[in-house]
């Protein structure tokens, strides 16, 4: 990553000399003549110059930006509570993990730690942390970002002890984290605490000094790293939390460490960003160029038309303005659309008729055109998907040459599918299949998908299916519960690995596989890759269990990998995130 630490200091001396004079030479001593000759009259001195006292030089404007931030509140700032990408680069700004992905490269860079070491075994992972990081608070008395006293007027500190129990309290039952699945696997006895029937004594974690913790795993994995820097695993104040509860992190009662510190939040409407002059910088988080952001919380349109209005700095595009952006001689020079870490998939229930068939969701996988959908009905610079993992997970297939072994659209295949699915159920045509019903929540880009979807299958396969729109809090509730015979199912990273995507998600006793998809070689596969340390060994184990997956047994329909298009104002410099949490440390304005 380019480094754009750069930092210009000016010194402005002024002086101020009379009219018509300049610098002259200090008079030669006068000695006595040695003659009686009578001296020469000599001109009067001059008058001394007046000269001015340097300027104080004018303190540097401070470096401000206004950003889009999605609409509505995040889900959370608590670290144990924070679950999507918007929610991971706010908790990353005031609470860094050990390690971090660098947000262009996804190359795994220190964080709050210094360094690490893992022993022969691979289970244990000792951490060493940046020392003396004070915990931090604003105060909006002094209009300054302060240090965190305890009761008898010390500094806090951030400390091994703090990771310990932030790791814990992600994993304690009563605290609910919604990604302690992720973490608990890969702590041990991490899988029995988060279940209610271990203890936290039984963790492997260990403060070893101040500065140093220690994470036992219960199996050797190439990933662990990428796990102990989840969303849930930071350094947590215990204090903060006890003494505040559940209003903790209100700016009043907040308390930080990372690279910038919670200035403000108006809920629903905006939260205020401060640099931390606290925050000593480390080689993956870097002490920051702006001095102040602001969050604001409205939807891409609102912020397109405050965007070009000039009121905001940076804004996510909807997909509906790209062509128009991309027309425009101005704009299209501030458009960046950049592919995203994410996978747009539709899914079958599998214990829903007529798709506990395989040959019924093999017809309606290949009759879908995803070169069609991206092009003509998202038109946003979407990729089509031929497997569910996207091309910038690491040892994704989608990003080699298996990618040819994908899903693709077949119309004569989904005929044949079709027909050998008719047979299997005793039908004599598609008219006679039971009543299909796609369900998809509130937005007008999946509803524009789910009637491509039903034009297509109708065109292809001469299948009518209904469509069912739901408030989306009502539709995901129902997908956890009752999902429908197709329904959307797509997935965002919780860490950089192919195994989030293959066994996180569709492996037989994941909470994420909705649509109760099982084959009895697939948890074998992803079970396999998981431990296996030879990353061409892993490239190849993912590979079979996404054709698997994805065309020989069709458990989902994987559609389209989306991208993120922004508009950025020329005076900000910046990094565009492939990986969804933005790195505002690396970004900069200028004049």
């Amino acid at each position: 990553m380019p480094n754009m630490m750069r930092y210009v200091l000016v010194l402005v001396v002024i002086a101020a000399i009379l009219a018509g004079c300049g610098p002259t030479a200090a008079p030669e001593p006068v000695t006595e003549p040695t003659t009686a000759t009578e001296a020469q009259p000599t001109e009067p001195p001059a008058e001394p110059t007046a000269v001015s006292e340097p300027a104080e030089p004018e303190p540097a404007a401070l470096k401000s930006i206004i950003i889009q931030q999605g609409a509505n509140d995040p889900h959370s700032i608590d670290p144990q509570q924070a679950i999507d990408a918007r929610d991971m680069t706010l908790t990353s700004h005031l609470f860094p993990s050990v390690t971090i992905q660098d947000a262009e490269t996804n190359d795994i860079e220190p964080g709050m730690a210094s360094g690490w070491e893992v022993s022969d075994d691979g289970l244990v992972y000792t951490f060493h942390l940046l020392e003396n990081v004070p915990w931090v608070r604003y105060n909006p008395d002094t209009d300054a970002v302060e240090e965190v006293t305890d009761e008898s007027g010390s500094v806090r500190y951030v400390t091994a002890a703090d990771f310990v129990y932030g790791f814990t309290r992600a994993l304690d039952p009563a605290t609910a984290s919604p990604a302690a699945y992720i973490l608990a696997p890969y702590v041990q006895g991490g899988v029995e605490f988060n279940a209610g029937t271990g203890t936290a004594e039984d963790l492997g974690l260990r403060a070893v000094d101040d500065y140093t913790f220690e994470v036992t795993a219960p199996e050797k994995v190439g990933f662990a790293l990428g796990i102990y820097s989840i969303i849930n695993a930071r350094a947590t104040p215990q204090w903060a939390v006890e003494d505040s509860a559940e209003v903790w992190t209100e700016p009043e009662n907040i308390a930080t460490y990372g690279p910038y510190a919670l200035k403000s939040w108006e809920h629903e409407a905006s939260m205020t960003f401060v640099k931390n002059p606290f925050w000593p910088g480390s080689e993956g988080i870097r002490q920051p160029m702006i001095d102040e952001i602001v969050h604001r919380f409205i939807d891409e349109a609102v912020g397109l038309r405050d965007y070009e209005a000039g009121t905001l700095s940076v804004t996510t595009v909807p997909s509906d303005q790209i062509a128009r952006l991309q027309s425009d001689a101005v704009l299209s020079e501030q458009l960046m659309i950049v592919p995203g870490q994410c996978t747009q998939a539709w899914g079958f229930n599998a214990t829903k008729a007529p798709f506990d068939n395989v040959h019924i969701r093999r017809a309606f996988n290949y009759a879908v055109d995803r070169e069609t959908l991206v092009r003509d009905v998202l038109g946003g610079g979407e990729i089509p998907a031929a497997f569910f993992t996207p091309p910038s997970i690491t040892l994704a297939p989608a990003g080699t040459d298996a990618v040819a072994q994908g899903v693709y659209f077949d119309a004569a295949k989904a005929q044949e599918e079709l027909q050998l699915g008719l047979t299997d159920l005793g039908l004599a045509s598609a008219a006679d299949l039971p009543a299909i019903t796609v369900e998809f929540g509130t937005s007008p880009v999946l509803s524009a998908v789910a009637q491509a979807l039903q034009t297509m299958w109708q065109q292809t396969l001469d299948v009518q299916v209904e469509l069912s729109q739901i408030d989306n809090t009502v539709y995901w509730s129902k997908q956890e519960q009752d999902p429908g015979q197709i329904f959307r199912a797509g997935w965002c990273p919780d860490y950089n690995d192919t195994n989030n995507y293959m066994a996180d998600v569709y492996r037989s006793d994941s909470i994420y596989n909705y649509g109760h998809w099982t084959h009895p070689d697939y948890d074998p596969l992803v079970d396999e890759a998981r431990v296996e340390t030879d990353a061409a060994t892993r490239l190849e184990l993912y590979t079979q269990a996404e054709i698997l997956l994805n065309v020989d047994d069709a458990g989902t329909m994987s559609l389209y990998y989306p991208v993120v298009a922004q508009l950025t104002q020329p005076n900000v410099e910046r990094t565009h995130s492939i990986n969804g949490a933005q790195a505002f440390w690396d970004w900069d304005v200028t004049e």
